[in-house]
């Protein structure tokens, strides 16, 4: 067990190196917590909203807002580091078959497309409240730019899917807030990754955030999926970073600067 714990603590050096680096500049990382697939309150997001609680770590719900409960809603009112954004319209698979899932590929009619992202953005507004911040998490993380470009005339102020890749060229018509460590093995066991990958990747990601690679480093979670090696990754990742000098973790609606959100 003790042998367990050290090794766990070393794996950790890379980020406490690169953190090193960011107080030498005299530097501040900016981190910031999406959490995909809400509906409705469960024990689940329970445990995820007390974790942040417990270290002051603001998070941004990802809401599916067809399926989002006015339960959730009210409980959401409740927690104040918590906000939402919505999470595609239904989360439904509209992809040709054989091809990768998205809810809107740009083989839907644009006419489709355009309402179902309006009732996202209003629902959006209508539940939530202040707690709605005008972000569209694409499901599945995929989004063409033909149909990202709809979303400034929709009212969203940002998009966010997973990467350091963006949807736009510059100059974007949208601002882009990306999700870049999903904390779920998703191709292997379905629950937490491995440790020490997900610590080095995040020393990647900071060391490219210093370098004037993003503004921000995203970490992704899915509540409904975590298992043991999920929650012990984020109770490690907050014990290092939520009282670190050198770390702020932000708001989604600061960093896209919606200060008066969601109406």
């Amino acid at each position: 067990m003790i042998r367990a714990a050290a090794s766990r603590q070393a794996g950790w050096a890379p980020v406490r190196e690169e953190l090193a680096r960011w107080q030498d500049a005299q530097c501040v990382a900016r981190l910031w917590l999406r959490d995909d697939d809400a509906v409705a309150v469960t024990p689940l997001l329970i445990r995820l909203s007390s974790l942040c609680a417990g270290s002051g770590v603001p998070w941004l719900v990802a809401a599916v807002p067809c399926h989002a409960s006015e339960e959730l809603a009210g409980w959401l009112a409740e927690q104040p580091l918590a906000e939402a954004a919505a999470h595609g319209w239904t989360h439904r698979n509209h992809a040709m078959p054989g091809a990768r899932k998205q809810e809107f590929p740009v083989e839907r009619p644009g006419t489709e497309i355009r309402h179902e992202l309006g009732l996202a953005r209003a629902r959006l507004g209508a539940l939530f409240g202040a707690k709605g911040v005008p972000i569209l998490v694409p499901p599945w993380n995929r989004i063409g730019p033909e149909v990202a470009a709809l979303l400034p005339d929709l009212g969203y102020r940002a998009l966010s899917t997973l990467g350091r890749k963006p949807v736009f060229q510059a100059p974007a018509p949208i601002r882009e807030l990306n999700a870049h460590i999903d904390i779920i093995d998703w191709r292997g066991s379905r629950g937490g990754g491995d440790p020490d990958e997900l610590a080095a990747g995040l020393a990647r990601e900071l060391a490219w955030a210093r370098g004037g690679g993003q503004p921000a480093v995203g970490i992704l979670t899915h509540h409904l999926v975590h298992d043991t090696a999920a929650w012990r990754f984020l109770e490690e990742l907050f014990a290092e970073t939520a009282s670190h000098g050198a770390v702020r973790w932000s708001r989604a609606s600061e960093l896209i600067g919606a200060g008066s959100r969601s109406a």
